[in-house]
């Protein structure tokens, strides 16, 4: 398998998927921090990898990249790096509006529910 298959299927395939569902609830106010965290990512991870391949610690195989090389790496891995992240913060975006989106009274009556006993306990009985 190519990279450009696997980022394709693994990556950008979920991407989509993630943007067609919360299509409704993003923004590109609410996607801004993920620019800054892509700036981050970028500035942490190509030096580091640069080094990691030139020192021979991996490589890749030529027949399964582009051929399009900026330092020691394939286009490929630079779009992983970005790719993978905005992943991964939709993800998180989505995971964390509907924990914010759940109303307080109803989390408080969950968990009163859950703690409730339909008898009083024994001396050597613990609640579950």
């Amino acid at each position: 398998m190519t990279y450009a298959r696997f980022l394709g299927l693994f990556v950008v395939l979920p991407i989509l998927f993630l943007v067609v569902r919360y299509r409704r609830t993003l923004s590109w106010k609410g996607l801004a921090p993920m620019g800054v965290l892509l700036v981050v990512v970028y500035a942490a991870t190509s030096p580091w990898d640069n080094m990691a391949v030139k020192w021979g610690l991996w490589g890749f195989d030529p027949e399964r990249i582009w051929g399009v090389k900026l330092g020691y790496l394939p286009l490929e891995e630079y779009l992983f790096f970005g790719l993978q992240t905005l992943l991964v913060g939709l993800w998180a975006r989505a995971r964390l509006e509907r924990v914010l989106a759940k109303k307080p009274e109803a989390r408080a009556s969950e968990k009163h529910r859950l703690v409730h006993v339909e008898r009083p306990l024994g001396p050597r009985e613990v609640s579950p």
